[in-house]
């Protein structure tokens, strides 16, 4: 057995698993109840925020883009975005889409190696303001989430500040040179090629991309917020900011297109807050509907670029 087939079947394995819990927690007749239930209105807003959200992470990757000199315009940019979306739905974990813009960007500008940097900053900048976002809910309102949920998104935010900070340290050429044990393990982590592929971002573009998070971070609060509206659960807006970070840090774990990881930490971090089960297994299944609709719109678009691509080579 390949090593793919073998990743494929564990990851579905964990996506039933996780599936199956959720399933002997809850009642489905009351989540089918409150989908049926559900206001359309606030289900179609939350989905115009998702889209705007789109454009708006398009935005940050353009300014990550133009600091290691590959221009690229908005519009292109939002159309990979869009099939990013299409990919994460079909892939496990969150990443299968950012390996699908890396794919496509990298073969239309002949620099994989500057759009892979791009993305990977990309994902930490908006994951960071989302965190911030978390750890800022629970000192505002201490004591809304509990305490293990609390310690693990600071701890989170603590540890991608720390490396951010160390690998913007100038020592890592220096002691990548040494002879000795640390030289070789810095060398092993290749933390000098790390180092360097960090420098072109300097405060400027780095504020920028932070400022571009906080207001996708912000419309990923309201998606949430719209559709709870639409199941008439009326929760304070610090809850959102202190249990929606989480939610985005569990769908990187593997399982297809985030099925059963994103229904379990709703249920379990909604449902310590006094939210029945049914309910925050409704709201997951909500964002879930706009995720997937968003992505037949990416798995469009891909269709129609391949399209293109092929009448281009057949002339």
């Amino acid at each position: 057995m390949h090593r793919r087939q073998l990743r494929g079947i564990i990851q579905i394995a964990l996506s039933a698993l996780l599936l199956a819990i959720i399933l002997r927690q809850v009642h489905w007749a009351e989540v089918r109840d409150a989908l049926w239930r559900i206001d359309l209105r606030w289900l179609a807003l939350a989905w115009g925020l998702f889209l705007a959200g789109v454009v708006v992470r398009a935005a940050r990757w353009q300014v990550l883009l133009d600091a290691l000199g590959v221009r690229r315009p908005l519009g292109e940019l939002t159309r990979w975005y869009f099939v990013g979306s299409f990919f994460n739905v079909l892939l496990p974990t969150g990443f299968g889409g950012d390996a699908v813009r890396v794919a496509e960007l990298a073969q239309d500008t002949s620099r994989p190696g500057p759009v892979l940097n791009s993305v990977v900053v990309d994902r930490y900048l908006g994951l960071m303001v989302l965190l911030a976002m978390g750890v800022a809910a629970a000192l505002i309102r201490p004591g809304l989430a509990p305490a293990g949920v609390v310690l693990l998104t600071v701890g989170l935010f603590g540890g991608g500040l720390l490396a951010a900070w160390l690998l913007y340290r100038r020592w890592w050429t220096r002691w990548g040179e040494r002879a000795d044990l640390l030289g070789r393990a810095v060398r092993l982590f290749r933390l000098p090629a790390l180092a360097e592929a960090l420098a072109p971002y300097d405060r400027r573009t780095l504020a920028r991309g932070l400022t571009i998070s906080l207001a996708f971070n912000l419309l990923q609060i309201g998606w949430n917020l719209a559709i709870a509206q639409g199941l008439d659960l009326h929760l304070p807006v610090v809850t959102y900011l202190a249990f929606v970070p989480l939610t985005a840090v569990a769908l990187m774990l593997p399982a297809f297109g985030g099925l059963g990881v994103r229904e379990l930490s709703y249920v379990g971090l909604f449902g310590s807050v006094g939210v029945p089960d049914s309910t925050a297994l409704a709201l997951s299944l909500g964002v879930y509907i706009i995720t997937v609709a968003t992505g037949l719109i990416g798995g469009a678009l891909y269709l129609i670029a391949g399209i293109r691509r092929a009448r281009i080579a057949q002339e």
